[in-house]
């Protein structure tokens, strides 16, 4: 009986360890054009500009998502999602990707990257 404390101890250590490597396997499916799906979401590239429509890919893996948005003038940029949280965006020319806010909102994520925004529904990021 002893251990099955010393086992729940350390599942729960190990769990994060691994979402994050879920996480990373999400974003290599990405990089390779390995996609669970694709679709159309709301963007702007600069600050002020109208959302506009960008292309997105997705990659999925056990709870974590990478999501490629493809402005117009072909710039893409990875947005990475673990347990229905966003995280983070690549680093890009246009920043290092950790400068965000996020909501979700009635069933769809607003995202702000650096300068960039996005407008994704929660269904093309994690379908139930």
């Amino acid at each position: 009986m002893r251990r099955a404390p010393l086992i729940a101890a350390l599942l729960i250590a190990v769990a994060p360890v691994v979402t994050q490597a879920d996480g990373k396997t999400a974003i290599k499916r990405a990089k390779s054009g390995q996609f669970d799906a694709q679709g159309e979401v709301r963007c702007a590239q600069e600050v002020g500009q109208a959302l506009g429509t960008c292309d997105a890919s997705v990659a999925r893996v056990a709870g974590s998502t990478a999501v490629v948005v493809t402005f117009p003038n072909s710039f893409a940029r990875i947005l990475t999602f673990s347990d229905g949280a966003f995280l983070r965006g690549n680093a890009t020319m246009s920043g290092v990707g950790t400068d965000t806010e996020w909501q979700l909102t009635n069933g769809t994520y607003h995202i702000r990257v650096d300068d960039q925004r996005f407008e994704l529904p929660e269904t093309l990021v994690f379908p139930d």
